[in-house]
């Protein structure tokens, strides 16, 4: 019963915009259209012309063509292949970690209790924060001689030294995860606590006398209400995820060794000391295309039962 009147309202029309409401709205986005074609669509297109040619290192003109010599260059490195395989351990802990705190503090949130509109509040300043900062703010917690981290674990008796996570290839990845999702959940939480309050306690009631209990109502009534929610805070997260490289630049630079150079720092490195433009744009070509593509194959997931 609840879940019939999600999908009836989920599928409620809506009157088709007139002719001229689409001029006007079109007229009214045009200022920023052309900001957005200059910003993004001009850089990206010079991206793509970029990795077909032999490209010097002033970067001025795209230089010989070459055309599939990068790419080629490309998959057949073995840094290639490891950064890559870095990038999806990253991105999928980056992504099940934010999105499932996110879930968390949202659901937490939208219960009463005192002092939830202060917890509220907090909740943005860590999304506030620049990329760089949380990198800075977790490189210093987690710091081998002085970090909050070390400090707290030898309070609890969990050690008797201090741990140079960040020295370590298998915690350095993994407090990087840690880092990057801390501040991702928290703009997960906003949006999904956004679409929590959208939620009729109808629902609710009716799968309660339908028999459903707390579990049963989070998976059939909460679940496929957040849906359209949770599909964009995915994708967004699959996006930053795969396009991350502030936080562990400031953490690690991609260190120990290879151990965190994701495809973002890979590129950075080809793009801004090796100085090799055609080679580094290739790069940022196949980042853009698995970006889509997980993008694409998280909204066909989320919507595969939709009629």
């Amino acid at each position: 019963m609840a879940l019939t009147l999600i999908r009836s309202a989920s599928r409620a029309k809506v009157s088709p915009m007139s002719r001229a409401d689409r001029q006007f709205g079109l007229r009214l986005s045009a200022p920023a259209l052309a900001l957005l074609a200059m910003l993004l669509v001009v850089p990206a297109v010079l991206t793509l012309v970029y990795s077909f040619h032999d490209v010097p290192p002033t970067g001025i003109a795209p230089g010989e063509f070459i055309g599939l010599t990068n790419y080629e260059t490309v998959f057949g490195s073995p840094v290639f292949w490891s950064s890559l395989w870095v990038t999806i351990v990253f991105s999928l802990g980056f992504v099940v970690v934010s999105t499932c705190l996110g879930l968390g503090f949202a659901l937490l949130l939208n219960e009463a209790f005192p002092g939830r509109g202060i917890l509220r509040g907090l909740l943005v300043i860590p999304w506030a924060c620049p990329w760089l900062v949380i990198g800075i703010i977790w490189r210093w917690f987690v710091d081998g001689s002085v970090g909050g981290l070390n400090g707290l674990l030898m309070h609890l008796g969990l050690t008797d030294g201090y741990i140079d996570f960040l020295s370590n290839p298998r915690s350095a990845l993994i407090i990087a995860v840690i880092g990057a999702s801390w501040r991702q959940a928290c703009f997960a939480a906003i949006l999904l606590l956004a679409g929590l309050q959208t939620l009729p306690k109808e629902l609710n009631e009716a799968a309660a006398i339908d028999g459903a209990g707390p579990l049963g109502r989070f998976r059939h009534v909460t679940i496929p209400w957040l849906r359209p929610v949770l599909a964009t805070v995915i994708v967004l997260n699959i996006i930053y995820a795969f396009l991350q490289f502030d936080v562990i630049f400031a953490m690690t630079q991609g260190g120990p060794g290879d151990a965190t150079q994701v495809l973002s720092i890979l590129i950075y490195r080809q793009l801004f000391v090796a100085t090799d433009i055609g080679t580094g744009s290739a790069l940022a070509v196949i980042l853009a295309l698995l970006s889509l593509v997980g993008g694409l194959i998280t909204v066909r997931l989320l919507y595969r039962n939709e009629a």
